[in-house]
């Protein structure tokens, strides 16, 4: 399945702006004057080595830590002056190794994507149902609905995870390594559905370890190296050679498809 890479227009308002965000823990910086941008109907990856900032920086953009110094932009309006129940119904965030311990089925895990939407006095509603029977359909966890989350295999978990966030039905996603842990297909299938989200409009910005999804399925990517981001622009760009071989450690092998590019780790590049 060919999935064409969809130019974003320059016009396309902005869902989310990051601007010099810097986090310190005493005098070591974590994060360092961190700026990015994320448009409507785009899909942005955000790669780097592990330990690099990238967990600790997509908490302070769905507002659950505060920087140092910078400052963070929902819709245009600084996130630290919106109410919760405000963001959470246009933010939908995944951290990382999402689980529960609770043993309570996998379809009452979907439902709790829709607590933004009722109060104390609210009953779930219709509406409520249709969201997370959607939500399962999309991630191929229908048929997991009623057994208990926690007898479920690692992907298993993670689908139900990922339909949660769908269930709460938000304009941008914030997603730790959603396929991590998941089989090829339905890594391919998670992909797909957050590219056919992007073509109605929702956006979403995900940390990836996989590079040859990350170029094939991104319109943008941020590359995070030691708190800062170093490289940025189109995945040919920003994963260019000399990135890749300084920050990931490898050499690649790089195939044009129409739009596409794939980019394959192939070997260790060996420092002169």
């Amino acid at each position: 399945m060919s999935i064409s890479l969809k130019l974003m227009s320059s016009s396309s308002p902005l869902i989310l702006e990051a601007r010099g965000i810097s986090l310190y823990n005493g005098n070591k910086g974590l994060l360092e004057v961190i700026t990015i941008s994320v448009k409507a109907g785009e899909m942005i990856g955000l790669l780097g080595p592990n330990g690099s900032g990238k967990s600790t920086l997509l908490k302070i953009l769905a507002c659950l830590s505060e920087p140092s110094e910078g400052d963070v932009l929902l819709n245009g309006k600084p996130i630290i002056r919106l109410n919760r129940k405000s963001i959470a119904r246009t933010i939908g965030y995944l951290p990382q190794g999402a689980n529960s311990t609770w043993p309570i089925s996998a379809r009452e895990i979907v439902m709790l994507g829709r607590i933004p939407f009722l109060s104390s006095l609210s009953k779930i509603s219709e509406v409520d149902h249709s969201a997370v029977n959607n939500a399962m359909l999309a991630t191929d966890t229908t048929h997991l609905s009623k057994r208990e989350v926690t007898k479920l295999s690692c992907g298993e978990r993670m689908r139900i995870m990922i339909a949660r966030v769908l269930a709460g039905d938000p304009s941008l996603l914030l997603l730790d390594e959603p396929v991590t842990g998941l089989d090829p297909r339905h890594q391919l299938e998670a992909m797909i559905l957050l590219k056919q989200l992007a073509l109605t409009g929702r956006s979403s910005l995900m940390v990836l370890h996989d590079i040859t999804l990350a170029a094939r399925f991104c319109d943008r990517i941020y590359v995070l190296n030691n708190g800062r981001i170093i490289s940025e622009g189109f995945p040919s760009e920003a994963l260019n050679i000399e990135i890749m071989a300084s920050v990931f450690g490898v050499e690649t092998r790089r195939i044009e498809e129409g739009n596409e590019v794939l980019i394959i780790p192939w070997s260790l590049h060996e420092q002169s």
